[in-house]
């Protein structure tokens, strides 16, 4: 059973909850605040490959105990008004009683880490694309998801920090900022590498060919068609 302290303890009927966040980002957007809100399409949240892993993984997290349910009814109700992925780290705005900014951190992927995956990866995945669309081994897909050292965080992975007054960990809008950028990510798994600071090309090359595991934007931006903001 998730229980929550603070103001969100008691939760908005849905009718406020859509209402009060389609009234800010109206006074947002009328102040001229850009937002790149995220909107949930389908009652699974997620359709393709990476997607699909990100919210298995926060399902198992779920199933463990981890409260994040809250985060999935603000999500689909639209409350995620603006959100934006970097490396190593996700920026919000969500709506509830208030209109609150979370911002999530995480360590880049030691150089041990990096090495692994690239040695898993080198000579199983023939192309970008292919990565990007989970097309490999099943043995392969185990390793880069696997949740301890592949690609997807777990929530306990993250630094979290919410203008809420919520003191539970990750409280409701935080664990909708997750579930929002798995949502991004199924629509672009590049988003995936670019959280973890990771250039997909490096996975694909030979462990030595790869001098250093990091993230060019330019050139992920011109491969996928994506501008990429760091």
């Amino acid at each position: 059973m998730c229980s929550y302290a603070g103001e969100d303890a008691v939760p908005l009927r849905v009718a406020d909850l859509t209402r009060l966040a389609d009234e800010r980002s109206a006074q947002l957007a009328a102040e001229g605040t850009e937002l790149h809100p995220v909107v949930a399409s389908s009652r699974k949240l997620a359709e393709h490959f990476w997607g699909s892993a990100w919210m298995r993984h926060l399902a198992l997290c779920e199933a463990g105990g981890l409260c994040l349910s809250p985060g999935r009814t603000l999500l689909r109700h639209g409350c995620v008004l603006d959100l934006e992925i970097a490396p190593c780290s996700i920026r919000a705005l969500v709506s509830a009683q208030e209109l609150y900014e979370v911002a999530l951190s995480l360590e880049p992927l030691d150089e041990e880490k990096r090495l692994a995956l690239r040695t898993a990866c080198a000579g199983n995945v023939g192309s970008l694309v292919a990565l990007l669309e989970g097309q490999a081994n099943d043995e392969l897909l185990r390793t880069l998801c696997d949740p301890e050292n592949g690609l997807l965080p777990s929530p306990g992975d993250w630094h979290m920090s919410c203008t809420c007054p919520d003191w539970t960990e990750p409280c409701p809008h935080a664990a909708a900022a997750i579930y929002a950028a798995g949502v991004l990510i199924d629509r672009d798994p590049s988003l995936l590498f670019v959280l973890r600071a990771l250039d997909p090309s490096a996975l694909i090359a030979p462990p030595a060919a790869d001098t250093a595991a990091t993230l060019d934007p330019d050139d992920l931006g011109k491969t996928f068609g994506i501008d990429i903001e760091l």
